[in-house]
């Protein structure tokens, strides 16, 4: 029986239930009295998205908007006009008001003053990706210029509450899936764009709504790159960066592959990334600064004498979230977060190593009182294509 993402799903009520109760304590905190968590409908792993967050509904349109009070019922601002009956449908949000986009400010300010809601102190949290007049516009229309809460979104949404983590393991078996159609199926011969284009369609007959992939092959590879028209070889190092999305939940794993028999020296340098990421999740436990995550990561393949390659230009990161409502946090020496329980990110040392070439080895984990516990049902090993 295959996983239940209905509308009336009792955790998914729960949780979003609970998303909009956490908010308002963090309003309340903040000085806060009234939020609008803002939606631009271009969803993506590298940008949150407030109003999906706090209503559980993919936007079509170009503007969304959950009002939330912090005393009364929240209401949402939904373009276009023709959504509104699959936005009622699937918002946790029972009030729903369906507007064509230029009517979308008006309305907001409109609901704002029939609600008696205008004097209050107003925060709004726009993902970083509202547009520049929609930015310009809201102190003209709230009447003052309002606080910026992506932070305060980002920092309740990066702690996975139930029915996060139910998408993100539906995503974590379908990656996985994913991986073992592309062992069974690649072959010597393929484009590398046919090859990642088949992956794309089965990966969403599995249930993705969408997938950010990176694949690329080559007997000595620099880094990992969008798929080309290059024809896969025998004794290519394949590189595959898999991340469906299920609710708007994404989930990456990074793997690698040789079309032969893998020889000796790619199994030693794999195993030396292994043991770098096991490190890393060992470290990873809350209160720790992600810092000495990479600290940790870094120290095997410094070790073996690649110390250069663990910076720029060879490496920008050992990981991130990508949350629906969270980007944070970075796992890079220049972030300053500080792990915490229930936390759910891809840690990943993918590193070019001059005498293999770039090799890709990821996990997603999630942070607990142990370290960082692998999401995948086996972490990822050097596969062979034969």
């Amino acid at each position: 029986m295959g996983a239940d993402f209905s509308a009336t799903h009792p955790v998914r009520l729960a949780s979003y239930a609970s998303r909009r109760q956490r908010v308002r304590d963090a309003m309340r905190a903040a000085g806060h009295e009234l939020l609008i968590a803002y939606g631009n409908g271009r969803h993506s792993f590298v940008g949150m998205n407030p109003a999906w967050y706090l209503t559980g509904f993919k936007q079509m349109g170009p503007h969304m908007a959950v009002v939330l009070p912090l005393d009364g019922e929240p209401f949402v601002v939904v373009t276009p006009r023709w959504d509104e009956e699959r936005a009622r449908e699937r918002s946790a949000v029972e009030e729903v008001i369906a507007v064509e986009p230029d009517a979308f400010l008006a309305t907001i300010r409109d609901e704002i003053a029939k609600r008696q809601l205008g004097r209050a102190s107003i925060a709004v949290a726009g993902g970083q990706q509202q547009p520049r007049g929609l930015i310009e516009a809201w102190p003209d229309l709230l009447g003052t210029p309002p606080a910026d809460a992506d932070q305060m979104i980002s920092d309740l949404a990066r702690i996975r509450d139930e029915w996060s983590l139910y998408c993100t393991r539906a995503a974590v078996d379908i990656a996985e899936q994913g991986y073992d159609w592309l062992l069974a199926n690649v072959r010597p011969g393929m484009y590398e764009h046919h090859v990642a284009g088949e992956l794309e369609t089965y990966i969403r007959s599995l249930g993705a709504e969408d997938n950010f992939q990176l694949m690329s092959s080559s007997q000595h590879n620099r880094s990992v790159h969008m798929p080309t028209n290059r024809v896969i070889a025998e004794g290519d190092i394949l590189l595959g960066e898999i991340t469906p999305a299920v609710e708007g939940e994404y989930i990456q794993i990074c793997r690698t592959a040789v079309f032969g028999t893998p020889t000796a020296l790619q199994l030693e340098k794999f195993a030396m990334l292994d043991e770098a990421l096991r490190a890393g999740m060992k470290a990873a436990k809350p209160g720790v600064p992600v810092s000495e995550v990479v600290a940790a990561i870094n120290a095997p393949i410094s070790a073996a004498g690649y110390e250069k390659y663990t910076v720029p230009p060879y490496m920008r990161t050992r990981g991130h979230s990508m949350s629906l409502g969270s980007m944070d946090p970075e796992i890079a020496t220049f972030s300053g977060h500080v792990l915490a329980k229930g936390v759910v990110f891809v840690m990943h040392p993918n590193q070019y190593i001059p005498d293999t070439g770039y090799f890709m080895c990821g996990e997603p984990v999630i942070i607990t009182d142990d370290g960082a516990q692998p999401l995948t049902s086996r972490m990822g090993e050097l596969g062979s294509i034969l």
